[in-house]
């Protein structure tokens, strides 16, 4: 009897001990910062330079039919940000475990540059994906050039260049879901690639330690991409979906972003 006793005890004490360990491996955590990152004008190095071009924002005049001009930005709406320890694959549906990052939703139009995502605290563990909310509408930062002080916000959608605008619109454009494999949209329930150039590493979260994700316009190239705007109709104006971009890019620029992380010593 005494033994028996012994021996539930002994087991009571394991089943306990096991407990706490699981408990305490599952409150460990670490923290993600997400660096928004535009290797164009992170390489001018007057920064008063940067400052010029944001204050020059403009719809200004066409030069002619055709309009060559250079992409310098994007001023985008980024709503909200998750990642998760799940990894998102084709043909599956949205059944992943996402931590939210973002505390508010984001609703206005910022350069993507001018975005920040501060430390936030997370479980510990190896993420495989990420999920990000973008709004429809978005502009192009396009500068003129023959003539580098001119600047242009060319209102455009996340969907069909020659999709028609109205600025006003408020919608979302569908959501993005960043894996091991590239980006994809979730249609009619199952995981589809969108791109699979758009990739995302896993990154792992340690306790007490934080992993900065740099998430880098034009996947971290330094060029950029020439923008041939057509003026359809003449009217020396940017009109969306009458007008339309004609886009030649160098080599280097293979995809429109990507992530890159490292961990802060």
């Amino acid at each position: 009897m005494k033994t028996k006793t012994i021996v539930i005890a002994l087991f009571s004490a394991l089943v306990l001990f096991t407990g706490c360990e699981k408990d305490s491996s599952e409150t460990q955590q670490g923290s993600l910062e997400i660096r928004c990152v535009n290797p164009i004008t992170s390489n001018i190095k007057d920064n008063s330079q940067i400052l010029k071009v944001k204050s020059r924002l403009s719809n200004s005049q066409l030069v002619g039919d055709t309009t060559e001009t250079i992409m310098i930005s994007m001023k985008i709406g980024i709503g909200d940000v998750w990642v998760s320890q799940d990894e998102v694959k084709v043909g599956e549906p949205d059944n992943l475990t996402w931590v939210k990052l973002t505390k508010k939703t984001n609703t206005e139009l910022k350069l993507f540059e001018d975005y920040t995502f501060p430390a936030t605290e997370i479980p510990v563990g190896t993420y495989k994906s990420i999920k990000i909310t973008l709004k429809n509408n978005y502009y192009r930062v396009l500068q003129l050039s023959s003539d580098p002080t001119v600047i242009y916000e060319i209102l455009g959608t996340m969907g069909s260049s020659s999709d028609p605008c109205d600025p006003n619109d408020e919608s979302w454009a569908r959501v993005n879901y960043f894996s091991t494999d590239g980006n994809h949209y979730l249609i009619d329930g199952e995981f589809k690639m969108a791109a699979p150039g758009e990739k995302v590493g896993g990154f792992t979260i340690q306790s007490d330690k934080k992993a900065i994700l740099t998430w880098r316009l034009g996947a971290g190239a330094t060029e950029t991409c020439t923008n041939y705007i057509i003026d359809t109709n003449g009217n020396r104006e940017w009109d969306c979906g009458i007008d339309h971009i004609d886009i030649e890019c160098p080599p280097s620029v293979q995809q429109m972003w990507d992530f890159v992380v490292e961990y802060e010593q």
